[in-house]
């Protein structure tokens, strides 16, 4: 009895202790919660952490499409025990089929961080139960016994046992036969947008073919709500914006995808920083973003994260008006100069060449010293052309989104890349798939508003 007490004990007191550590989360920001996700990162008593098994509390934030709750399910049960919870509504009415009943719930009017912290303290200190699995634990394929060796298939290594397909022997670029080992990557890989799946055939590390699925915000209903940095662009699709409100956004938008950049290559102090002005950038601070892209630049952040990784030829993006990716591979195109109120500002696109990662990270930083310059400009104007709006992302139509345009090349793109490079590549082209579906929508214009 004394042993037992003494083991009662301990485990409470390490509760106490974990209890005061940072909260390690697992988050999926779903639609309209992007920006607010992030944001979490500032905060010094969360920390967000890229696998499940890492995490005592899963964080659902915003709309997640039921087409992903089965492998939402997965990253739950992927976390060791005990576990947490909590959803994040911003707008989204209901939490993905399968996920628990019982979790927390962050209301529009409470500070998230404070319900993230009391949660994980609860179920550490037993006043909460822990998360039961929201899975069955069985085989995912019944396999045992198939074949002659009962490996699941006929040969000696056919078959999918546990639902993972075996590699099978093919060339490589240097000549020799490896194992080919089909991934699906998706669809929450921290470092690219919730829901994107790339389908990819790996020889060791290197990638030797690559689909990218579509977006599951396909059809988001009236349930979804656009995030903060999209809604200025859609409302542009159906009434005059102001161009002072759509440049900061755009600038915000391109300053937080730098964050996530510089986040996908380990600078996380760096990545905070640059989250911290993109929350609050105004035309008054154009000077800081200018100095900062400078600082960049001298420690060479472009140059040895994305020089001469995944390049596309100025040929094959012409036309598709795809903002940043085609002007940093020297294409003018952009919607911007078809409205007379940009036009009047002395509005001229930036261009750069390269067409590599590293001019994509130029060109963002470029256009956000622009964009506030520009704010800071535009007074009271508003834009006079509706059903075409320029996005931080390129040409935005109802209907039509840069995702989908951009879609079809990237199988060509991402083949026989390094899977390091191929991050880079993914991450450098600032794919949204929730921007491709909510102009899906008919209701687009009422989604922003």
């Amino acid at each position: 009895m004394a042993g037992r007490g003494i083991r009662v004990g301990l485990r409470q007191a390490l509760a106490q202790l974990a209890a005061g550590a940072p909260v390690p989360v697992f988050a999926v920001a779903g639609a309209g919660a992007r920006e607010r996700v992030a944001d979490l990162r500032l905060s010094r008593e969360i920390e967000l952490v890229d696998e499940p098994a890492a995490a005592q509390l899963l964080l659902i934030g915003g709309l997640v499409p039921d087409v992903l709750s089965a492998p939402l399910a997965a990253v739950h049960d992927a976390m060791p025990g005990p576990r947490c919870t909590v959803f994040w509504p911003l707008g989204a009415s209901t939490m993905p089929a399968l996920m628990v009943p019982h979790a927390v719930r962050i209301p529009d009017s409470e500070d998230p961080v404070a319900i993230i912290v009391q949660a994980q303290r609860a179920v550490l200190t037993g006043i909460r139960a822990s998360d039961p699995p929201l899975l069955p634990d069985v085989d995912p394929n019944p396999w045992r016994g198939i074949g002659p060796y009962g490996q699941g298939g006929s040969g000696m290594t056919g078959g999918t046992p546990y639902g993972r397909p075996m590699a099978e022997l093919g060339p490589d670029r240097d000549g020799l036969r490896l194992d080919l080992l089909p991934l699906a990557i998706g669809p929450f890989f921290p470092r690219f947008p919730t829901g994107l799946i790339v389908e990819v055939t790996m020889a060791g590390d290197l990638v030797v073919e690559a689909a990218i699925a579509g977006s599951p915000f396909a059809a988001l209903g009236a349930d979804a709500t656009a995030r903060r940095g999209l809604q200025p662009f859609l409302r542009a699709l159906s009434e005059p914006v102001s161009i002072a409100e759509l440049e900061v956004a755009r600038a915000r938008d391109h300053l937080r995808w730098a964050a996530g950049t510089l986040l996908t290559q380990g600078l996380r102090a760096l990545a905070a920083r640059v989250l911290r002005l993109a929350r609050s950038a105004t035309p008054a601070e154009a000077s800081a973003v200018a100095s900062l892209t400078r600082h960049l630049e001298l420690v060479r952040v472009p140059q040895w994260s994305g020089a001469g990784i995944g390049c596309l030829d100025r040929g094959l993006l012409a036309g598709l008006g795809v903002g940043p990716i085609g002007r940093a591979a020297g294409l003018a195109e952009d919607a911007r100069t078809e409205d007379p109120s940009y036009m009047a500002l002395g509005f001229e696109p930036v261009v750069m060449h390269g067409g590599d990662a590293a001019a994509r990270w130029r060109l963002r930083m470029a256009e956000a010293v622009q964009s506030l310059e520009l704010a800071g400009r535009a007074g009271a104007r508003r834009t006079r052309t509706t059903g075409l709006v320029e996005s931080p992302r390129g040409r935005l139509a109802a209907g039509d989104a840069p995702f989908e345009r951009l879609r079809p090349l990237l199988a060509t793109l991402l083949a026989n890349l390094e899977w390091g490079d191929a991050v880079t590549t993914i991450v450098s082209l600032d794919l949204d798939l929730e921007e491709a579906g909510l102009v899906s929508s008919s209701r687009v214009g009422a989604e922003a508003a």
